[in-house]
């Protein structure tokens, strides 16, 4: 079944597909998936060559995941940019509206604590308000951890960097 439809049957994101796909075939082959995941969150895909051989299922996930993961950038990027997405950003956990830009990210930084990845996919839970909240989640799901890097490239998403002490 094509990325796609399977991710709308079971409401997952062409992101999420290609990452749950991955963990597969790493089980599958007896390879550390987070230890693969920490190698593509630092670009080091020399080092995923050396572990994975070249094997062409790996390797297409991989870029698939890397695309992806671009795309998200993109997109959560995008509604940053324009007061009128993030104020909606921000009546959807309940804050007030803001009058400039500047004063909007603020608040979202300040007051929101949700990853890049849950965001663009509008997967807001409120339960995850605090940033305790969010330390736990990433514990728990490093493949939502956006990579640090591309968020310090991208001016506009680095309102989501905080220390988390993971």
């Amino acid at each position: 079944m094509p990325p796609q439809q399977l991710s709308q049957s079971l409401q997952l994101s062409s992101y999420d597909y290609y990452i749950r796909e991955l963990k597969i075939e790493l089980q599958n082959r007896g390879i550390n998936f987070n230890n693969i995941l920490r190698l593509i969150n630092n670009q080091d895909f020399e080092g995923i060559s050396a572990i994975v051989n070249d094997d062409d299922i790996i390797n297409y996930l991989i870029d698939r995941i890397v695309y992806e993961r671009d795309i998200v950038g993109r997109v959560v990027s995008n509604i940053l940019r324009t007061l009128e997405l993030l104020n909606d950003v921000l009546i959807i956990f309940d804050l007030e509206p803001q009058t400039s830009l500047n004063k909007a990210r603020k608040l979202l930084k300040k007051k929101v604590f949700i990853n890049i990845f849950d965001l663009a996919a509008g997967r807001y839970d409120r339960r995850r308000r605090t940033i305790r909240g969010l330390k736990r989640y990433l514990r728990n799901n490093p493949h939502k951890r956006y990579p640090r890097q591309l968020a310090k490239e991208n001016k506009v998403l680095e309102c989501f960097l905080c220390k988390m002490g993971i």
